[in-house]
């Protein structure tokens, strides 16, 4: 249906009184964006003269993490504006600051529910607004930014919602308006309450189409996954064991699984040796930590070493890996939303110093675990120790050997 000249959408107004419905529904911002901190009436008094050192000690921080932050934003701004895969590093970088963003964040917050003194208030409350006025500018007004930092990631302790919440806490009240206003020089459609609101509800409509496809997804996931043959777990993990390593990247693939046939490429899944017989991946229930005979369900399997790794890149490789733990699987298969996320992702995540090979496949950039067998194809730091065909063994298989069967299915 076509609107005349200066006649008013009537889909616009439902999703502006949307807003202001949930807006109005929301909890009040007097104690900061996240309200009041749990347990802040049992914590210690802070004397104005140790706050006051706390907030310039403080400020100096945020001036460093805040270039950062719009460093990482404008970085992935123009990966999304070429539509180019954002690398996993990036994606790292991104949440590790915003961890650190929100420890400072929780101090001022903490400064201003507990200091008895009113400038300390005054000047903590100061601080939060210049924060959400920064996550304004570096991620608000870029949709792929915002939806994916409401989605949260476990792995950094950002839960969902927290860039809405601060930028909520901008249009709480009339101090904070005021403050957006005198201080936001940007004249668009998003320095206005009614652009913010629009902007939220589209944003709520799209992450109910986000969670329906995923639910719908989730369903034949299940599905399907309870078609397959009968496989011999115990004798896969004792072919295995004796030929791992540490840190060693492990792909199958199963002959039998109905699954396989909807994941591209010749591999099915991957996951990482952790040591002591123990696996990290993620099933369709999710990332665990299990034994090799638990991992071992296929018949085909490839063995790839890194070489030669430090122990400052071991020590980040099982930090990423744990923190990943407790993560429910993707069945948006989307690499560049990591709150949820694939096998593949589990290892790209971990090993984050990969350039990772990725394909847009129904408008999502997913990484399979082909993908990741071709990024180390040509790299000196990555070693083919062995590939595994029901019961028989080719050792150190080279590059051509892999690429006849990448192109098998």
């Amino acid at each position: 249906m076509k609107y005349l000249p200066g006649s008013i959408n009537p889909f616009i107004v439902t999703l502006l009184l949307l807003g202001l419905i949930l807006m109005g529904s929301c909890k009040t911002y007097q104690y900061g964006y996240w309200g009041k901190l749990p347990g802040s009436e049992y914590s210690p008094v802070i004397e104005k003269d140790t706050a006051s050192k706390m907030i310039q000690a403080l400020t100096i921080k945020k001036q460093f993490l805040n270039s950062e932050t719009l460093q990482l934003s404008n970085e992935i701004k123009e990966k999304v504006s070429s539509e180019s895969p954002i690398s996993m590093y990036t994606f790292n970088a991104l949440f590790k600051n915003l961890h650190e963003q929100y420890e400072v964040d929780t101090i001022y917050h903490r400064l201003l529910q507990q200091s008895p003194d009113n400038s300390i208030r005054y000047q903590s409350k100061q601080a939060l607004m210049e924060s959400a006025l920064n996550y304004k500018r570096a991620f608000q007004k870029n949709r792929f930014l915002r939806r994916t930092i409401n989605r949260g990631d476990l792995a950094y302790g950002i839960p969902t919602n927290t860039l809405s919440q601060t930028q909520q806490f901008l249009w709480s009240d009339k101090t904070n308006r005021q403050y957006l206003v005198e201080n936001e020089k940007d004249k668009k459609a998003t320095h206005t309450i009614a652009g913010f609101i629009l902007s939220n509800s589209v944003d709520n409509l799209h992450s109910y189409r986000y969670k329906t496809v995923y639910f719908l997804s989730k369903i034949f996931g299940q599905f399907a996954g309870q078609f397959h043959g009968k496989i011999d777990k115990k004798t896969n993990a004792m072919l295995l064991q004796s030929h791992l390593q540490e840190y060693d990247i492990v792909l199958q693939k199963s002959l039998t699984h109905l699954t396989e046939k909807f994941i591209p490429g010749y591999f099915g899944h991957v996951g990482v040796y952790l040591g002591n017989d123990l696996m990290i991946e993620t099933p369709r229930s999710g990332v665990r930590i299990c034994s090799t005979e638990e991992f071992s369900n296929g018949e085909i399997y490839l063995i790839v070493r890194p070489v030669n790794l430090s122990e400052n890149q071991k020590q980040k490789i099982k930090t990423s890996l744990n923190s990943q733990m407790g993560k429910k699987y993707d069945f948006n298969f989307d690499s560049q939303s990591p709150d949820r996320i694939v096998c593949s992702d589990l290892v790209c995540l971990a090993y984050d110093y990969i350039d990772w090979q990725s394909k847009k496949r129904a408008g999502h950039f997913i990484t399979s675990p082909d993908d990741i067998v071709r990024s180390l194809l040509d790299r000196p730091d990555f070693s083919f120790e062995m590939y595994i065909n029901q019961g028989q063994f080719i050792s150190k298989p080279d590059t051509a050997f892999i690429q006849e069967l990448l192109k098998q299915k």
